[in-house]
């Protein structure tokens, strides 16, 4: 899928990269925007990541990485990219189901577009992407059983009961890939 070619789309893309990739330069960031079908100057990469207001951070293993200014309290992305998820699945969702392969997110008005991007950063294994109004999410995903499971897990983050960890399977969704 190619992204359109506007600021905006590609800061999503850039926000995206850098919660899930550790992006140690602007080099790097231009080689992964260039991969993702992104031809930009390093001009273009600095003056994103000023106005992303992105900065550098030591990560868990002591190197610099590039995160986003509210992703400084976290020891990685993967772990950022969690809490933002959670945070909002405990702020805005108010209620959640699916059939066949979609998901369905209500949100109070005027949140849904926060949810969404936080649903669309964690890339969540099997979920094609997601759809977002004034108070309702749309996800698509690739089976029944995934859209059921990330039901149940983003429900379980509203109440903050979910058990699942930032690292690895934190979707808790691969077992439904393998099952269906």
């Amino acid at each position: 899928m190619s992204a359109p070619s506007t600021r905006a789309a590609r800061h999503a893309l850039v926000e995206r990269l850098i919660a899930t990739v550790r992006v140690h330069s602007q080099a790097e960031l231009r080689t992964l925007l260039a991969e993702e079908g992104v031809e930009v100057t390093q001009t273009t990469v600095s003056r994103d990541l000023d106005e992303l207001r992105a900065v550098k951070v030591r990560d868990s293993t002591g190197q610099q990485v590039y995160a986003l200014r509210d992703a400084g309290a976290y020891s990685s992305e993967s772990e950022h990219v969690h809490a933002r998820l959670e945070r909002w699945c405990q702020e805005v969702l108010i209620g959640a189901d699916h059939a066949e392969n979609l998901a369905v997110m209500r949100t109070p008005p005027g949140a849904a577009q926060l949810l969404a991007s936080a649903i669309d950063l964690s890339s969540l294994p099997d979920v094609l992407g997601c759809v977002a109004g004034d108070d309702t999410v749309l996800v698509i995903t690739r089976s029944e059983p995934v859209a059921g499971a990330l039901v149940t897990r983003l429900l379980a983050l509203a109440k903050g009961t979910s058990t699942s960890t930032p690292d690895g399977d934190s979707s808790g969704l691969t077992a439904e890939r393998k099952n269906a």
